[in-house]
């Protein structure tokens, strides 16, 4: 995992260095969050295109048969996001400050076991999720920031008797609310 994370950090930063200087995102943004509480980082890498890392608190909820666990987990979160509609909000006269726009995201996310509240008891080892999403994600002037996110999956667990994580494909929803600190864009 470290080795992943060390690659993709390598690339997104060698990416930047040769990305056009005409971007329609943030060179970078640094983000605390008040749902799921947490801190992310994004880097604008292309034009229409950043590299988001959170780490924080991540709501997991599994069940069936009458079951239903829920928890609030550690978890790091890495994401390539690509922002399709930028020209089109230029285009329209609206805002794409802090990145507002919507999205298209390759996503993975890893959980400890360790639950800080829920109704489960905490596991060994890690549980994650790997999978596209889509995203909505609004910048407002004084940098009150909401995301929304949907998409489907794979999730894993690496201890079979953790059950906040059940291993196999399902959906994934996302809500963040807070702030973009240092908020001060180039458009």
């Amino acid at each position: 995992m470290k080795n992943l994370l060390v690659i993709v950090l390598l690339v997104s930063f060698s990416v930047s260095i040769y990305a056009q200087k005409s971007k329609n995102v943030e060179k970078n943004q640094f983000k605390i969050n008040l749902i799921n509480p947490g801190v992310e980082y994004e880097v604008g890498i292309g034009t229409n295109q950043t590299i988001n890392l959170g780490l924080g608190l991540q709501f997991a909820a599994s069940g069936g048969g009458g079951e239903f666990y829920y928890a609030f987990l550690p978890a790091i979160n890495g994401q390539y996001r690509y922002f399709y509609n930028m020209e089109r909000r230029l285009d329209k006269g609206k805002r794409i400050d802090g990145n507002t726009g919507n999205y298209l995201a390759a996503s993975a996310t890893i959980f400890t076991s360790d639950v800080i509240i829920g109704n489960v008891e905490s596991g060994s080892g890690a549980a994650g999720f790997m999978g596209p999403v889509y995203g909505i994600q609004r910048t407002y002037s004084k940098g009150f920031n909401y995301t929304m996110e949907f998409g489907l999956g794979l999730y894993f667990a690496s201890d079979e008797n953790f059950e906040a994580v059940e291993t196999g494909f399902g959906p994934t929803v996302s809500f963040s609310i807070g702030w973009v600190l240092g908020q001060g864009k180039k458009n």
